[in-house]
């Protein structure tokens, strides 16, 4: 895995994970993420949310989530496209806050594969309750 952009700020990785190689600068500028594989082979990715994450209440702001979740939806899509993919649509549910400091970890799963499109999710959690999960669709780059 390359290193990938620099994050402004070190943190260190959660237990289990190590940083994620990211393309992308807006990513960069808000990371660093993270990833870890389970036994079974699925990536489970993460980031520690820390006071440029969050709004005036002391909660992950949403812009954060959906940037978090642009980015390991985004990488689902890409392997399944064996290419690069482009948002088209996302849409997110936001069930609970997470705050400062909290661990906040998303499973994605491809839904299906078109030859132009893929379709994807996402679950977002803190300590094992969701706090917004996420649908989306995915234009592969060069498809018609």
């Amino acid at each position: 895995m390359s290193a990938g952009l620099p994050s402004p700020v070190f943190v260190a990785p959660p237990p289990g994970y190590m940083p994620s190689a990211l393309r992308d600068p807006f990513e960069a500028h808000v990371g660093p993420l993270f990833e870890r594989t389970e036994a079974d082979g699925t990536r489970i990715f993460a980031f520690i949310a820390d006071p440029r994450h969050v709004d005036e209440t002391g909660a992950v702001h949403e812009g954060m989530l959906m940037t978090f979740a642009d980015a390991f939806i985004g990488g689902a899509a890409n392997h399944a496209a064996g290419g690069d993919c482009v948002t088209l649509s996302m849409q997110a549910s936001f069930l609970a806050e997470a705050r400062t400091g909290d661990v906040i970890e998303c499973r994605t799963q491809v839904d299906r594969v078109t030859r132009a499109i893929i379709f994807a999710s996402g679950r977002f959690s803190v300590r094992g309750e969701d706090v917004m999960t996420a649908t989306s669709l995915w234009k592969v780059l060069g498809a018609r």
